[in-house]
Protein backbone atom coordinates (compact mmCIF):
# COMPACT_ATOMS: atom_id res chain seq x y z
CA UNK A 1 0.00 0.00 0.00
CA UNK A 2 1.12 3.52 -0.81
CA UNK A 3 0.62 6.29 1.74
CA UNK A 4 1.86 9.87 2.07
CA UNK A 5 4.78 10.16 4.48
CA UNK A 6 4.03 13.32 6.46
CA UNK A 7 6.30 13.97 9.44
CA UNK A 8 5.00 15.98 12.44
CA UNK A 9 6.86 19.23 11.51
CA UNK A 10 5.66 19.08 7.90
CA UNK A 11 2.10 18.20 8.99
CA UNK A 12 1.71 21.73 10.39
CA UNK A 13 2.98 23.09 7.08
CA UNK A 14 0.43 20.92 5.25
CA UNK A 15 -2.43 22.15 7.46
CA UNK A 16 -1.36 25.77 6.93
CA UNK A 17 -1.27 25.23 3.14
CA UNK A 18 -4.78 23.69 3.25
CA UNK A 19 -6.16 26.68 5.19
CA UNK A 20 -4.54 29.24 2.87
CA UNK A 21 -5.42 27.49 -0.37
CA UNK A 22 -7.71 29.41 -2.70
CA UNK A 23 -7.32 27.16 -5.76
CA UNK A 24 -9.64 24.16 -5.63
CA UNK A 25 -7.28 21.84 -7.51
CA UNK A 26 -4.41 22.64 -5.15
CA UNK A 27 -6.75 22.18 -2.17
CA UNK A 28 -7.81 18.77 -3.50
CA UNK A 29 -4.18 17.65 -3.82
CA UNK A 30 -3.41 18.79 -0.29
CA UNK A 31 -6.48 17.00 1.12
CA UNK A 32 -5.47 13.80 -0.68
CA UNK A 33 -2.06 13.99 1.00
CA UNK A 34 -3.60 14.72 4.40
CA UNK A 35 -6.10 11.86 4.20
CA UNK A 36 -3.47 9.49 2.83
CA UNK A 37 -1.24 10.30 5.81
CA UNK A 38 -4.18 9.29 8.07
CA UNK A 39 -4.36 5.86 6.42
CA UNK A 40 -6.88 6.26 3.59
CA UNK A 41 -5.98 3.93 0.72
CA UNK A 42 -5.46 4.95 -2.89
CA UNK A 43 -8.74 3.35 -4.10
CA UNK A 44 -10.70 5.06 -1.31
CA UNK A 45 -9.20 8.46 -2.15
CA UNK A 46 -9.79 7.92 -5.87
CA UNK A 47 -13.46 7.19 -5.21
CA UNK A 48 -13.82 10.05 -2.73
CA UNK A 49 -12.31 12.65 -5.09
CA UNK A 50 -13.59 11.10 -8.34
CA UNK A 51 -10.08 10.57 -9.72
CA UNK A 52 -8.36 7.55 -11.18
CA UNK A 53 -6.04 5.52 -8.97
CA UNK A 54 -3.00 6.49 -11.05
CA UNK A 55 -3.59 10.20 -10.43
CA UNK A 56 -3.85 9.71 -6.66
CA UNK A 57 -0.70 7.54 -6.71
CA UNK A 58 1.09 10.21 -8.72
CA UNK A 59 0.20 12.91 -6.16
CA UNK A 60 1.38 10.76 -3.26
CA UNK A 61 4.63 9.76 -4.99
CA UNK A 62 5.36 13.37 -5.90
CA UNK A 63 4.70 14.51 -2.34
CA UNK A 64 6.85 11.75 -0.85
CA UNK A 65 9.71 12.64 -3.20
CA UNK A 66 9.60 16.44 -2.96
CA UNK A 67 7.18 17.59 -0.27
CA UNK A 68 4.76 20.42 -1.08
CA UNK A 69 7.06 21.73 -3.83
CA UNK A 70 7.03 18.31 -5.51
CA UNK A 71 3.24 18.28 -5.39
CA UNK A 72 2.88 21.61 -7.22
CA UNK A 73 1.98 21.51 -10.88
CA UNK A 74 5.01 21.82 -13.09
CA UNK A 75 4.32 24.45 -15.73
CA UNK A 76 5.86 24.58 -19.13
CA UNK A 77 6.04 27.19 -21.86
CA UNK A 78 5.08 24.45 -24.26
CA UNK A 79 6.88 23.25 -27.31
CA UNK A 80 8.76 25.87 -29.27
CA UNK A 81 6.99 27.22 -32.30
CA UNK A 82 7.73 25.26 -35.45
CA UNK A 83 6.75 28.21 -37.62
CA UNK A 84 9.74 30.57 -37.66
CA UNK A 85 7.87 33.58 -39.10
CA UNK A 86 8.03 37.08 -37.70
CA UNK A 87 5.06 39.43 -37.87
CA UNK A 88 6.54 41.18 -40.93
CA UNK A 89 7.07 37.85 -42.71
CA UNK A 90 3.48 36.77 -42.00
CA UNK A 91 2.11 40.08 -43.25
CA UNK A 92 4.22 39.91 -46.41
CA UNK A 93 3.07 36.35 -47.13
CA UNK A 94 -0.60 37.16 -46.55
CA UNK A 95 -0.34 40.23 -48.82
CA UNK A 96 0.66 38.01 -51.73
CA UNK A 97 -1.72 35.86 -53.69
CA UNK A 98 -1.41 32.08 -53.26
CA UNK A 99 -1.64 31.75 -57.05
CA UNK A 100 1.83 33.30 -57.33
CA UNK A 101 3.41 30.20 -55.78
CA UNK A 102 3.79 27.52 -58.45
CA UNK A 103 4.17 24.58 -56.07
CA UNK A 104 0.74 25.28 -54.55
CA UNK A 105 -0.92 24.67 -57.93
CA UNK A 106 -3.90 26.87 -57.14
CA UNK A 107 -5.71 29.72 -58.77
CA UNK A 108 -6.92 31.01 -55.39
CA UNK A 109 -6.41 34.70 -54.68
CA UNK A 110 -7.02 34.51 -50.92
CA UNK A 111 -5.18 32.49 -48.30
CA UNK A 112 -6.83 29.71 -46.34
CA UNK A 113 -5.22 27.78 -43.51
CA UNK A 114 -5.03 24.78 -45.81
CA UNK A 115 -3.09 26.82 -48.40
CA UNK A 116 -0.75 28.23 -45.74
CA UNK A 117 -0.19 24.67 -44.52
CA UNK A 118 0.71 23.57 -48.07
CA UNK A 119 2.95 26.64 -48.52
CA UNK A 120 4.90 25.85 -45.36
CA UNK A 121 5.24 22.20 -46.37
CA UNK A 122 6.44 22.93 -49.93
CA UNK A 123 8.56 26.03 -49.43
CA UNK A 124 9.88 25.67 -45.86
CA UNK A 125 9.69 21.89 -45.27
CA UNK A 126 7.65 22.52 -42.12
CA UNK A 127 4.72 20.23 -41.35
CA UNK A 128 2.23 21.80 -38.93
CA UNK A 129 -1.46 21.60 -38.19
CA UNK A 130 -3.94 24.29 -39.11
CA UNK A 131 -4.40 24.99 -35.39
CA UNK A 132 -0.65 25.71 -35.11
CA UNK A 133 -0.91 28.14 -38.01
CA UNK A 134 -3.86 29.90 -36.38
CA UNK A 135 -2.03 30.07 -33.02
CA UNK A 136 1.13 31.45 -34.65
CA UNK A 137 -0.82 34.17 -36.44
CA UNK A 138 -2.69 35.08 -33.24
CA UNK A 139 0.59 35.16 -31.29
CA UNK A 140 1.86 37.77 -33.77
CA UNK A 141 -1.38 39.75 -33.20
CA UNK A 142 -2.32 39.60 -36.87
CA UNK A 143 -6.01 39.82 -37.62
CA UNK A 144 -6.97 37.16 -40.11
CA UNK A 145 -10.67 37.47 -40.68
CA UNK A 146 -12.84 36.74 -43.64
CA UNK A 147 -10.94 36.70 -46.90
CA UNK A 148 -10.69 39.93 -48.82
CA UNK A 149 -9.60 40.31 -52.39
CA UNK A 150 -5.97 41.35 -52.51
CA UNK A 151 -4.96 42.88 -55.80
CA UNK A 152 -1.49 41.79 -56.83
CA UNK A 153 0.69 42.19 -59.86
CA UNK A 154 3.71 40.45 -61.38
CA UNK A 155 5.31 43.93 -61.62
CA UNK A 156 8.44 43.87 -59.39
CA UNK A 157 7.79 47.50 -58.39
CA UNK A 158 4.15 46.82 -57.49
CA UNK A 159 4.75 46.94 -53.72
CA UNK A 160 6.60 50.27 -54.05
CA UNK A 161 3.84 51.75 -56.20
CA UNK A 162 1.14 50.46 -53.84
CA UNK A 163 2.89 52.07 -50.86
CA UNK A 164 3.20 55.38 -52.76
CA UNK A 165 -0.52 55.35 -53.52
CA UNK A 166 -1.35 54.64 -49.87
CA UNK A 167 0.89 57.54 -48.82
CA UNK A 168 -0.88 59.85 -51.28
CA UNK A 169 -4.26 58.83 -49.86
CA UNK A 170 -3.15 59.92 -46.40
CA UNK A 171 -2.00 63.39 -47.47
CA UNK A 172 -4.51 66.20 -46.89
CA UNK A 173 -6.09 67.75 -49.95
CA UNK A 174 -4.93 71.26 -50.86
CA UNK A 175 -7.30 74.06 -49.85
CA UNK A 176 -9.48 75.31 -52.70
CA UNK A 177 -10.49 78.89 -53.25
CA UNK A 178 -14.22 79.55 -53.15
CA UNK A 179 -15.79 79.91 -56.58
CA UNK A 180 -18.02 82.91 -57.08
CA UNK A 181 -21.32 81.97 -58.59
CA UNK A 182 -22.70 84.43 -61.10
CA UNK A 183 -26.45 84.88 -61.14
CA UNK A 184 -28.09 82.95 -63.91
CA UNK A 185 -30.88 84.75 -65.73
CA UNK A 186 -34.15 82.92 -65.72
Amino acid sequence: MLYANVSPPTYDELLNAIQQSSDRNWYRRLKIIQLSSHGKSVPELATLFDLCNATVRDYIKRYNAGGLDGLKRQSSDGAPSKIPFTKAEWEELLRQSPSQFNLLETGARNWTQELVQAYLRHYHQVSVTQQAISASIKRQKISWNRGKLNVTSPDPLYAVKRDQIEACKKKPLPARSPVMMSPVPI
